[in-house]
């Protein structure tokens, strides 16, 4: 009975052990061993992972062979290791400054460093994109202030976009609100999305107007997919519902509204396009409704964001949720620390283990006290 209790309780150290190495893999460690891509493709060379050597940037639709071993999308070679990004290393200029984050990054005093936009926290002027840092955040242009189109930042503050006027010229203008008739979404309040949601007496659609998003379901009217509600995608013009399963193809023919892209690392051939890849609508929704409440101009995992004060949960899992398509297509070839995850069943797994080893632990501990007690009693 003790041999059997002490079993018990040296298998179950075991699968904990595993599984907190397991555990810990899946946080921090994520898509990033060194993997041969397929020879199909013409793709010949290794990706590495983060913290990995490099000698070159794994790219699309492959590495070349003559820059030895590339880093995986996502990951760029600087210093000869893979990396998400060099914020804070040493600069000449703007190009030598690289991030896997939405948030753009600049040379400044010498140093790599993220550039921030209207909501975004601050210390300096140099912090933001606008060079306006007031009271700790960075502001942007203020209605009828000019702006530009050309930064991938919101150059006005939040509820303003930039619009060309009729003499040319940008100026920030004030966003219209839900009900309002629009004709882009980029007119629209934060959290809204333009589309036509009825049809006049000739069949033809009504005005566009701001909507919430995600209302429409499969078969309503939409311009981009942010009107569309859970596994719904905008195709030409209306809702269309979407696989969350890989399609294998062999040419175009078979990828309705798709191309037949082939894997540069897997070297399978998939169908590809917005019929085809997994729509993430409820992470989206979510996500663009918490930045509109907390009033972020952008969606980033920055660290002085708007949105990762406020909505980190949200990007990670709207990021995450294509993760299994980028793993079907690219493999280990890929990049995403948000992928992965400790799945439910190993946390059940370790609960029940947990609960065995407590078990084995107590009724080891009574029969050597029964054992005691019977050799006080001789």
């Amino acid at each position: 009975m003790k041999f059997a209790l002490f079993l018990i309780l040296f298998v179950g150290l075991v699968c904990v052990a595993q599984a907190r190495s397991n555990f810990l893999d899946t946080l921090f460690v994520s898509q990033s061993s060194q993997v041969e891509m397929a020879m199909t493709c013409n793709a010949t060379d290794s990706c590495a992972g983060k913290g990995d050597a490099c000698k070159g940037i794994y790219g699309i639709p492959g590495c070349s062979p003559t820059n030895g071993t590339c880093c995986s999308q996502g990951l760029f070679c600087v210093n000869s290791l893979c990396v998400t990004d060099n914020v804070g290393q040493n600069c000449t200029s703007q190009t030598q400054c690289v991030s896997s984050s939405p948030t753009p990054m600049n040379c400044v005093a010498g140093s790599c460093v993220y550039i921030y936009g209207p909501g975004d926290s601050c210390s300096n002027n140099t912090d933001c994109a606008s060079n306006n840092c007031t009271s700790g955040v960075c502001y942007g242009g203020s209605m009828g202030q000019s702006c530009s189109t050309a930064s991938s930042l919101p150059s006005c503050n939040f509820g303003l976009y930039c619009t060309v006027n009729m003499n040319a010229s940008t100026t920030c203008q004030n966003r219209t609100a839900e009900g309002g008739n629009c004709t882009t979404t980029m007119q629209c309040m934060e959290g809204t999305t333009c589309f036509s949601s009825t049809q006049n007496a000739n069949g033809t659609l009504s005005q566009a107007m701001c909507q919430a998003i995600g209302t429409q379901d499969e078969g309503g009217p939409c311009m981009d997919s942010s009107a569309c509600d859970s596994g719904n995608v905008c195709y030409q013009g209306n809702c269309t519902t979407v696989g969350t399963s890989m399609t294998a193809c062999n040419s175009n023919a078979n990828c309705t509204g798709g191309l037949c892209a082939c894997s540069s690392v897997t070297g399978d051939m998939y169908c590809v396009g917005s019929l085809y890849n997994n729509p993430c609508t409820d992470e989206s929704i979510s996500l663009e409704t918490c930045l509109a409440t907390s009033m972020c101009s952008e969606a980033t995992d920055a660290p002085n964001s708007c949105c990762y004060a406020n909505c980190l949960s949200q990007y990670k899992k709207s990021v995450s949720c294509g993760c299994s398509f980028a793993d079907s297509v690219s493999g280990d070839c890929v990049y995403n620390q948000y992928c992965g995850g400790f799945p439910v069943w190993a946390i059940i797994v370790i609960i029940v283990v947990a609960i065995v080893l407590v078990l084995a632990i107590v009724l080891l501990v009574f029969f050597m006290m029964r054992r005691r007690r019977q050799y006080d009693s001789i």
